[in-house]
């Protein structure tokens, strides 16, 4: 059974992908399944993506206010799901619920000194 064929090209420095998916199911779910198929295919393979962000990533993809939701888990465990518009939901387990909060406060404690030392306080006028 064949449901989709793709290809990636790349020319004048853009990569570019065709495919087609010979109507045996829609596009959408088509690429859902390919995805998930690469994905999980990636994650098998060496090298394996780097557990913390490389220096040599300056700027890494980002998506504007994504979509959130979390879970608790019967062995206490937290799972937080964010929605990626062209990835879709993707599930983080955090098996040390503490140690994910304490580095949460960490970081809304240094944006919050940042942007404090960043933007003057406004003073009331009189």
């Amino acid at each position: 059974m064949k449901l989709m064929t793709a290809e990636l090209t790349h020319a004048d420095g853009i990569d570019r992908a065709s495919w087609s998916t010979f109507r045996e199911i829609p596009p959408a779910e088509a690429f859902d399944r390919l995805i998930r198929v690469l994905a999980e295919t990636r994650r098998t393979m060496e090298p394996a993506i780097a557990e913390k962000l490389p220096m040599l990533v300056k700027e890494p993809p980002q998506v504007d206010g994504p979509g959130w939701q979390w879970t608790m888990q019967a062995d206490g465990s937290l799972i937080l799901n964010m929605r990626h518009p062209g990835l879709g939901w993707i599930g983080f387990r955090m098996p040390d619920v503490e140690v994910f909060h304490a580095n949460l406060s960490d970081v809304l404690a240094q944006r919050k000194a940042l942007r404090e030392e960043l933007v003057p306080p406004v003073r009331p006028q009189r």
